[in-house]
């Protein structure tokens, strides 16, 4: 009995996050772990647990006092300050409007005045970090971005720099440092799809999603989609809205899913599709992924010049035992690499070097 109540007083207690902004990653991965405040400035029905001065003054105390291993920020696309935000507060939160405007300043106060590790983390569509998260990037110890570019200095494009970062501006001290600390995020997708029975394949290709205003890679793309079907390849594009069980049997039921980047590269789409044992089809990204789906292994790439989605569709569609084998492994790295809970223990390795559980990672069970 003694042996084990010492065990017991050595096992690591598991991480307590305190998670503010306009998105969730460790409420959702974690939810029993996380206090979760909004700092959005559209309500979406969270005004209950808007980062009004109350819930900001004892998340304070509680950061001040070390109650907290890690704050997660979520980094906003707009500063607070931005007439885009308060308008559209003073619009939608009616009488609430008070507590959304402080709300929206938490994020830039919650980074002052206590020594908790501290992480950003950014889904936003945009490639780029304006200069109002500068401060949050210097305070935390990972910047983690969704939409990440290739060449990793492009984040700086106009906010940074005038213009593209030149080589003078690159070599700055300062400069560097932010560099160092940007890490890719998947976009993964709020709850994992749960599985639903094997489907028998009657299309080829399905695809649903906008197309008009949005990307020019879907505006393209469709057009060789629509010809395929000319050819007689089974394309299976809805008419209008499907509601969420109905667009997964959908899903489930087409060898190959079209995904093309939309706003951003990285999708929520990506990943259902795989979890639901389809092969997502994807063109090339233009980003640093996170835990990828690797081409010819778990999807299928393709590149945007003419010509060279429907190439990509005819070679995938010659072998159905192939992509079979490519859907189940989708499957498989999906739910082992972009739920919530495995993104969110990705962050806290990075950052603190601990799981979730508390476990240093060296001797994480």
């Amino acid at each position: 009995m003694a042996e084990s109540s010492v065990e017991q007083l050595r096992a690591p207690r598991p991480l307590r996050i305190l998670e503010i902004g306009d998105e969730l990653l460790f409420k959702r991965g974690v939810p029993d772990q996380t206090d979760f405040f909004w700092t959005g400035y559209r309500p979406r029905g969270k005004i209950a647990i808007a980062f009004g001065p109350v819930a900001f003054l004892r998340a304070m105390r509680r950061l001040r006092r070390n109650e907290y291993d890690l704050l997660a920020v979520h980094a906003p696309l707009y500063p607070p300050w931005h007439p885009r935000v308060i308008l559209t507060i003073l619009r939608d939160w009616h009488v609430w409007a008070p507590r959304g405007l402080f709300a929206v300043f938490g994020w830039w106060l919650i980074q002052r005045f206590h020594r908790v590790p501290m992480v950003a983390i950014d889904v936003n569509d945009s490639f780029g970090i304006g200069r109002h998260a500068f401060r949050l990037i210097d305070k935390s110890r990972a910047y983690f971005k969704r939409e990440l570019p290739a060449d990793r200095w492009q984040v700086f494009f106009r906010s940074g720099h005038a213009k593209l970062p030149g080589l003078r501006w690159r070599r700055k001290r300062k400069s560097q440092r932010r560099l160092a600390k940007l890490r890719p995020l998947s976009y993964g997708s709020a709850n994992p799809v749960a599985p639903i029975a094997p489907q028998t394949k009657t299309a080829d290709v399905f695809f649903a999603g906008a197309v008009a205003g949005n990307s020019t890679v879907r505006s393209d793309g469709i057009e060789e989609l629509l010809a395929l079907r000319q050819e007689g390849y089974v394309i299976d594009i809805p008419e209008g809205r499907l509601d969420m069980a109905e667009f997964h049997r959908r899903v489930a039921r087409a060898w190959l899913a079209w995904s093309p980047g939309g706003l951003g590269w990285d999708c929520a789409r990506h990943y259902e599709i795989a979890w639901l044992g389809t092969v997502p089809l994807m063109n090339y990204p233009t980003i640093v992924r996170d835990q990828p789906f690797r081409d010819g292994e778990h999807c299928v790439l393709y590149s945007v010049e003419p010509g060279e989605l429907a190439r990509a569709v005819r070679a995938a569609l010659a072998d159905k035992t192939r992509l079979a084998r490519m859907g189940a492994a989708a499957a498989a790295h999906g739910y082992a690499h972009h739920t919530a809970k495995a993104r969110a223990e990705r962050v806290a390795i990075a950052v603190l070097g601990r799981r979730l559980d508390g476990h240093p990672t060296s001797l994480a069970r």
